[in-house]
């Protein structure tokens, strides 16, 4: 776990731990928890659509933050998302954090970057061997009824790195 260092969150993160309530566990796992600007305007997009969509504005432990046109505009050419470019910059531009990010592109893409990534499937994992939760397979088999993609060599390495 990397407790020690701030969390820079993409959508995906914010939007799957919600939807299974478990949300809490990213201040008890990351000392710092910053959600770029587009990622709050993709949360807003989706709670116009399904109403039980976390607004990160009423996360009392996350900041909201702007990441640099320029330093987004200075990412090498890719197809990713305004959330994702977001999180990669702002995560470039801080150093020493961990670039929340699910979608394989840009989990990829950052680590070329030379960034520490860690997705959803990573934190349940991370959350259970520090004893935050009782069963990473719940937690993962929740995500999964939520429409969260988990494919079963995922599920199973995640599982074994788990200890559940």
């Amino acid at each position: 776990m990397s407790a020690d260092l701030p969390l820079v969150c993409d959508t995906s993160l914010l939007l799957y731990l919600g939807r299974i309530q478990h949300l809490h566990l990213l201040p008890l796992m990351y000392r710092t928890i910053l959600i770029p600007e587009p990622v709050v305007f993709e949360l807003d997009v989706g709670r116009s659509l399904q109403s039980n969509v976390v607004d990160p504005r009423e996360l009392g432990f996350a900041i909201i933050k702007a990441a640099s046109q320029v330093d987004i505009e200075r990412l090498p050419s890719n197809r990713l998302g305004a959330g994702e470019r977001s999180v990669i910059a702002l995560a470039r531009e801080i150093g020493a954090v961990v670039a929340g990010l699910d979608d394989r592109q840009a989990r990829l893409f950052a680590i070329s970057l030379g960034l520490t990534v860690k997705g959803v499937v990573g934190l349940v994992v991370d959350a259970k061997r520090a004893g935050l939760i009782p069963s990473a397979a719940d937690l993962l088999e929740s995500l999964r009824q939520t429409g969260f993609r988990l494919d079963q060599q995922l599920l199973a390495t995640a599982l074994v790195l788990a200890g559940s």
